[in-house]
């Protein structure tokens, strides 16, 4: 009975005002600035469903003008924890400003309800030779997905990124703020594009660093850019490396399609798309990792592909997360056919990197079969959106630069080098000064602004 009539109160509240919210310690957490606080939120919307978010603050250090929401992408994570262990990036930011982040919905975290999932680190299947081992591969996903969709269907179906993006302007709401001033760094820019979509008159700023082009009207097109996108990193490395390396790499890679080269350190066998994910993995740390490549790239020819190894336990690639909003916010294959046109396509435009990037590969082949629809496709920004700043390293700066692009009146900041998340992961100062001022001011940097 209390249960029930807490419920209905939930359920007959007015969304709260910003004075509603009650801010206090954040629980675990006695020493920090942090404060925090809970928000019930629709799990869709009108759906009688609810879910509570923990909204957490950094408060601002002057007078307050406004207020900075930020996530810092995973995309699943412990966001608070994230801002808890970062304040400093965001000084200059809380001389007039409050900086607010949330524990995404579903994930573990302050939140709840927490879906109970694999969250652990997910293999990367080979791309299957006919539609009978895609067919497979729908089936173990389904098994997979549907373990973990039984703890709250409903939820499950509203993990994807616009229904974070609702959750943000629920924030807002509550935060009493007319508009917002968001900031998405890695896959927390596809959520700041779906905020975008959904939500424009409520844009005041938007800054978006490393992240992936989520606003293509082709997703075929932008599969295709990112290929040459990872073909242009590794040309870098070419450049450096010993003449010819690049078509023993070729020679190398096109020998483990036709059979995989052992790498007997870790007990693992690869193909030529696993190497060359793994290659680019070392390739875009940079210069610091390239004599480790080239000696990897010799071993093998040898017959030795151990050199390619990641740094982990699972000697082969993958991602964590399981999917749970990956598979909701992307395309996924319906037929091998299909999938395999794609693949050719984009080893005819990469020829070094073909399809061996997450979207192409990992995506496809663990979303296949996924038991819910895919919720929140890519599509255009729209319009009438205020000017955005977009950054991004020598692998990040073009997908996020065709987000930005499609404003008028955008700005992008240029670091020529490698790296991922200038604004938080890297903390670049030349970055964190340009970002502070324009989500403040308004004020953009120059065009073809460069950081080092």
């Amino acid at each position: 009975m209390i249960r029930t009539l807490l419920a209905l109160t939930v359920l007959t509240t007015p969304a709260p005002a910003a004075q509603d919210l009650q801010w206090a310690a954040c629980p675990g957490d006695t020493k920090s600035a942090l404060q925090c606080a809970d928000l019930p939120v629709a799990v869709a919307p009108g759906s009688d469903g609810k879910l509570t978010l923990k909204v957490a603050r950094l408060p601002a250090t002057g007078e307050k003008q406004g207020t900075v929401m930020i996530n810092f992408g995973g995309p699943q994570g412990d966001q608070i924890a994230i801002m808890r262990s970062v304040p400093q990036i965001f000084a200059k930011i809380r001389r007039s400003m409050d900086v607010v982040t949330w524990d995404p919905r579903g994930y573990p975290g302050l939140g709840e309800p927490v879906l109970q999932c694999d969250w652990s680190p997910l293999r990367t299947p080979a791309f299957p030779d006919d539609q009978a081992g895609l067919d497979r591969l729908a089936a173990a996903n389904k098994t997979r997905g549907d373990r973990c969709r039984s703890t709250d269907p409903e939820l499950f179906d509203h993990m994807d990124s616009a229904s974070d993006a609702r959750d943000a302007e629920a924030i807002r709401r509550a935060l009493g703020e007319d508009t917002m001033n968001f900031i998405g760094t890695s896959y927390g820019g596809t959520i700041a594009q779906a905020y975008a979509r959904q939500f424009p008159e409520r844009v005041r700023t938007m800054y978006v660093d490393g992240t992936g082009n989520h606003s293509t009207r082709s997703w075929e097109r932008e599969l295709t850019a990112i290929a040459r996108d990872h073909e242009r990193l590794m040309d870098r490395f070419f450049a450096w490396a010993p003449k010819g390396t690049e078509r023993r790499w070729r020679e190398l890679v096109a020998r483990a399609d036709r059979e995989p080269i052992p790498a007997p350190k870790v007990k693992a066998r690869y193909d030529g798309t696993q190497l060359r994910s793994l290659a680019v993995q070392k390739g875009k740390r940079g210069p610091a990792e390239w004599d480790a490549l080239l000696a990897a790239i010799k071993a093998a020819e040898g017959g030795d592909a151990s050199g390619f190894a990641p740094r982990g336990r699972d000697p082969y690639p993958g991602l964590t997360g399981g999917g749970v909003k990956e598979c909701l916010d992307f395309p996924r294959p319906d037929s091998q056919r299909k999938l395999a046109r794609t693949v050719k396509r984009l080893r005819k435009v990469a020829p070094s990197m073909g399809a061996a990037f997450p979207l192409a590969w990992h995506a496809p082949l663990t979303c296949a079969g996924w038991p819910a629809p895919v919720a929140n496709p890519p599509s255009p920004l729209p319009g009438k959106l205020p000017p955005m700043l977009g950054a991004g390293t020598w692998l990040d700066y073009s997908p996020t630069s065709r987000v930005v692009e499609q404003v008028k009146g955008s700005r992008m900041i240029k670091f020529d080098g490698p790296g991922h998340n200038l604004f938080a992961a890297m903390a670049n100062a030349c970055v964190i000064d340009h970002v502070s001022a324009y989500v403040t001011t308004r004020k953009l940097p120059p065009r073809n602004t460069e950081c080092a």
